[in-house]
């Protein structure tokens, strides 16, 4: 299973365009979104097509695609002739991109649990498995893609295509704010979160309030973990936060 795929909806590298540019251009893309995601590449750093294709030994053209699908995503903007950056999510934006996730997801997963079925809870449990793999490898980027294909799927059930793209988007810029940061030792071993398992398990009860109680806890427990920077560690007052419209920064632990 192809998580990156499963969870942008985005076709096998060469499918909607032949050719190996279109491999290439997916190849750099990938990179790319790694670095950033990661934190190795920021808002600090210079981004110019002539560069990046010197160092990914393409042509601009492919660069430039890759660069269009990172914008597509909110993870760079391009700024005409000044050049391509890094996004630098605000705080204000950080807690807007929280509460709109867990608004979509939430209202996801209620519609989920009056459809979904046990091959749907089958392909949950087994990205999770996935996931736990990378986590005990302590790979970020790995859970990273499994993690965002796993919430994907699961508000797919839902069957909501249009709301989909704002989820993706939101996810995948949470995700530089959650991941771009070192985080401590201990949040691998004894990660305070809580699990993706307590989410399907209520689901597969058809137990509609303890699935939404698994997933806003899930979705904030991660918050305070991996961004305590943007996000402070109550998580009781973070849920009140960003549950009171509208989002402000006022008062909010951060930076």
């Amino acid at each position: 299973m192809n998580a990156t795929v499963a969870a942008e909806g985005r076709k096998e590298p060469g499918a909607a365009r032949a050719g190996k540019r279109a491999r290439k251009s997916e190849s750099v893309y990938q990179d790319l979104k790694r670095q950033i995601l990661t934190g190795e590449m920021t808002s600090e750093s210079p981004i110019t097509e002539q560069a990046l294709a010197q160092d990914y030994g393409c042509s601009q053209s492919t660069i430039r695609e890759a660069l269009m699908s990172l914008q597509e995503y909110g993870l760079v903007v391009r700024r005409g002739y000044q050049g391509t950056f890094v996004t630098d999510p605000s705080l204000t934006e950080a807690k807007l991109m929280l509460k709109l996730r867990l608004d979509i997801e939430a209202t996801g997963a209620a519609e989920a649990v009056k459809l979904i079925n046990r091959s749907q809870l089958d392909e949950l449990y087994e990205l999770d498995r996935q996931f736990e793999e990378s986590r005990a490898r302590k790979d970020v980027f790995g859970c990273a893609e499994i993690d965002r294909a796993l919430h994907l799927r699961l508000f797919r059930i839902a069957q909501m295509p249009v709301l989909e793209p704002m989820l993706l988007r939101t996810f995948m810029i949470l995700q530089q704010v959650m991941l771009s940061k070192p985080r401590p030792e201990t949040s691998w071993s004894r990660p305070n979160v809580t699990p993706h398992t307590e989410i399907f398990d209520a689901l597969a009860a058809q137990d509609t309030d303890t699935s939404l109680r698994a997933l806003r806890s899930h979705i904030l427990s991660s918050a305070v973990l991996l961004a305590p920077h943007f996000y402070g560690t109550d998580i009781t007052q973070l849920q009140g936060q960003v549950e009171t419209p509208p989002a402000q920064s006022a008062g909010f632990t951060g930076r």
